[in-house]
């Protein structure tokens, strides 16, 4: 007599795929907005952490995170215009590490802290040079754990959209071998997209500053990799598809605090959320370096104003 047999199935379920910070950030925006009963808010802007670098940047960054929990008024979100990490790995971003055999956390443990961090306020970045897996690699852990390279977010109900880019891509090199920045394949038809269904107040991210106004001039920047030109035609682009569309782009890349109006645009540098910063002088004309973040108020779809807070040892 032959023996029984019986199949035996096992349900193998998949491991659950993490969602990103950006996934996140995205579902918790959403929800505050269908809740708001004002046509007011405030979000912040900051930039160039360096995260996860060492524990003069992690302190600087913590204190800026924990000026943010004691604000009066919550924000709605953070707009975060790239360098969060400084080297693009999976410490820095993720699982922490140490440096010099201390201890040091990482971005995300940063920001999710639940006593010191934010945890609970959409938290959206766009990559800057530092995120890249390497010197010019891939965003592989950037798109790991953060999101995007690049994004669109409307909010028709506070008449609002976010706009991030990627324009920290290397997109050649110039006669002394210094790195040109630039816009990654496809990013500007994207942001021409993005604003054919925008809202009256367009915030648009972005690492690196366009070569315009006082930034064009040779003698305020002493870097000519501060900057992105028209290599490739990406400035003159750039600058049509903005006009009259876009009132405010948050950039950073430069670690220091400045700001200028052009054609009907405000651009704002803010780069200093923990990285090391320029010294007094890199930007001709511009104020004292400091360790900051901006907070702005929105009403009704206008920016009404933008303060800047002073963070860590320049508190």
């Amino acid at each position: 007599m032959k023996p029984r047999t019986r199949n035996v199935s096992f349900n193998q379920t998949a491991p659950k795929k993490q969602s990103t910070l950006f996934q996140t950030s995205q579902a918790r925006l959403l929800a505050s907005v269908k809740k708001l009963k004002s046509n007011e808010y405030t979000f912040i802007g900051m930039g160039d952490g360096w995260a996860g670098n060492g524990q003069a940047s992690n302190a600087i960054f913590g204190s800026a995170l924990s000026a943010i929990r004691n604000l009066k008024k919550k924000p709605l979100f953070i707009l975060h215009n790239g360098d969060a990490v400084f080297t693009g790995s999976d410490q820095e971003f993720k699982t922490g590490g140490t440096y010099s055999g201390v201890p040091v956390k990482s971005l995300l443990q940063l920001i999710k802290d639940p006593n010191n961090g934010v945890p609970d306020i959409p938290f959206f970045i766009v990559p800057g040079n530092h995120e890249h897996t390497g010197i010019n690699g891939p965003l592989t852990n950037f798109r790991k754990y953060i999101g995007p390279a690049h994004f669109g977010i409307n909010l028709p109900k506070i008449k609002t959209t976010i706009i991030g880019l990627n324009n920290s891509q290397r997109i050649g090199t110039d006669p002394n071998g210094q790195t040109i920045y630039g816009f990654a394949p496809g990013e500007l038809p994207f942001l021409r997209n993005q604003l054919k269904k925008a809202q009256k107040n367009t915030l648009l991210a972005m690492h690196v500053p366009p070569r315009i106004g006082k930034w064009a001039n040779p003698r305020y920047f002493q870097d000519p990799t501060s900057t992105f030109g028209n290599t490739k035609g990406q400035l003159t682009r750039f600058l049509s598809t903005v006009r009259g569309k876009v009132p405010q782009v948050l950039m950073g890349h430069v670690h220091a605090l400045d700001q200028l109006a052009y054609q009907g645009t405000k651009y704002t540098i803010s780069g200093g959320a923990g990285a090391p910063l320029v010294k007094k002088g890199f930007l001709k004309g511009a104020p004292t370096p400091i360790f900051h973040m901006i907070q702005f108020t929105v009403k009704c779809g206008v920016i009404v104003k933008r303060r800047v807070i002073p963070v860590g040892d320049t508190a």
